[in-house]
């Protein structure tokens, strides 16, 4: 068996904590062993689970959340949890209460979040594996500014229990790690299906224009390289997604306001022994990043109506449709995209940032390609394109129909090793 043992040198700002000695050799997993990272709003037993936020910085966890139980008999020893941004809300890993995560490439700039601190566990080879969650782009985004693999599952597929989160509707765990293969065995332990998942011979994959438009030169240089790599393993087709994207970017912020409110609120609520109201006001006291005290004191001040989010959820079941028949008319196995717009912003550009040439919002930027896919449900896998020497990461996301995860994936290691070659 490999050994496994504390971390030696932890990355200030990508680790909130880091288990000793006693904690590592306590943990008796049924299988190889491997090394996990968990991202701060994941319980852990004997581990805080923080979110990346002081205020619920209290004591350790009693048991597992069911995702963890799981990798555990897979092998997992869980040997630290890792830096977010604050509560999720946001996409940098700018945390002014644990302090930045860096990108492991260029620590001038951001590792990207909300799971920054996993993504960049794996990208410096601390962990092979690390544990992320996934609301609007939290496990895409990171992966593809540091530069390694990156899996958000299919919305509800994986058991959700045990988070503090931000939404039912798009919540979601998710996964880094090095290669599509480690993923792919981890994920038939959390979620074993019959099937066996083997992706078409030759998959066609729709590329939509309005995912790759207005790149940065370097994303888009990038994206056209993997393509080229890929040869004959895949045939793409350029398309328009019109209606869909329509639908998920006007749901996007009325569903998971409404629902983080609550989500938020119970979370506290246990936490703090008060009643949900009065502890999501003091939460929101207690959080120490401007950008997401901000969107929280905007949601007490000006909350979405019953009547905004019944609109936004019937927006998120036409979407659905939508999709799924754009999928089936066009004859597509999936979707071909870059993970995001651009690489890695520098550090501190939190609320703007620039863009050929333009300053623009750095959360619309860096999830304008993940949103549409998170409020679908649907499987994302974010596989590392080619760079130059010197060049920051650029992930090339696959994006499949909802619940043919395991088909994703087949797609995906098949391409990693077309890439390889």
């Amino acid at each position: 068996m490999q050994e496994i043992g504390p971390i030696d040198h932890p990355e200030p700002g990508v680790w909130t904590q880091v288990a000793d000695a006693s904690q590592v050799e306590g943990q008796r997993p049924a299988g190889g062993q491997f090394a996990l990272a968990v991202k701060s709003n994941i319980a852990v037993s004997g581990f805080r689970r923080s979110a990346g936020c002081q205020g619920l910085d209290l004591g350790p966890e009693d048991a597992d959340a069911p995702v963890v139980a799981a990798l555990r008999e897979a092998g997992a020893v869980v040997v630290g949890i890792t830096n977010m941004h604050e509560l999720a809300f946001g996409i940098t890993s700018n945390n002014a209460a644990f302090g930045p995560v860096r990108n492991p490439v260029d620590p001038t700039r951001a590792a990207g979040g909300s799971s920054g601190g996993s993504a960049a566990a794996v990208a410096r080879g601390d962990v092979p594996v690390a544990l992320g969650t996934d609301t609007g782009g939290s496990v895409t985004i990171p992966a593809s500014l540091c530069g390694v693999v990156g899996f958000r599952p299919s919305a509800g597929r994986w058991p959700g229990g045990g988070l503090v989160g931000l939404s039912w509707t798009r919540d979601t765990p998710g996964l880094f790690a090095r290669t599509v293969e480690e993923i792919e065995r981890l994920d038939a332990v959390i979620a074993p299906q019959n099937d066996d998942g083997a992706a078409p011979s030759r998959p066609r994959l729709g590329i939509p224009a309005e995912l790759v438009e207005d790149l940065d030169p370097a994303t888009e240089a990038a994206f056209a390289a993997a393509l080229e790599r890929w040869g004959d393993a895949v045939e793409t087709v350029d398309l328009e997604l019109g209606r869909v994207l329509d639908l998920t970017h006007a749901a996007e912020m009325p569903i998971v306001l409404w629902e983080s409110h609550r989500l938020l609120a119970d979370v506290a609520a246990n936490a703090f022994g008060m009643a949900p109201d009065a502890a999501f006001a003091r939460l929101v006291e207690s959080v120490s990043s401007p950008d997401v005290r901000a969107v929280l004191e905007a949601e007490l001040v000006h909350p979405v109506t019953s009547e905004e989010y019944a609109r936004a959820q019937s927006e998120v079941a036409r979407a659905r449709t939508a999709y799924a028949g754009l999928l089936a008319g066009q004859g597509l196995d999936g979707l071909v995209f870059p993970g995001t717009p651009a690489p890695a912003p520098p550090l501190g550009q939190d609320e703007t940032v620039e863009h050929l040439g333009d300053q623009v919002s750095t959360f619309g930027l860096y999830t304008r390609n993940t949103g549409q896919g998170t409020i679908l449900g649907v499987p994302m896998l974010t596989l590392p394109g080619p760079v130059p020497d010197g060049g920051l990461p650029v992930g090339i996301t696959l994006q499949g129909p909802r619940f043919d995860d395991r088909r994703l994936l087949s797609l995906g290691r098949r391409l990693e090793a077309a890439a390889a070659r």
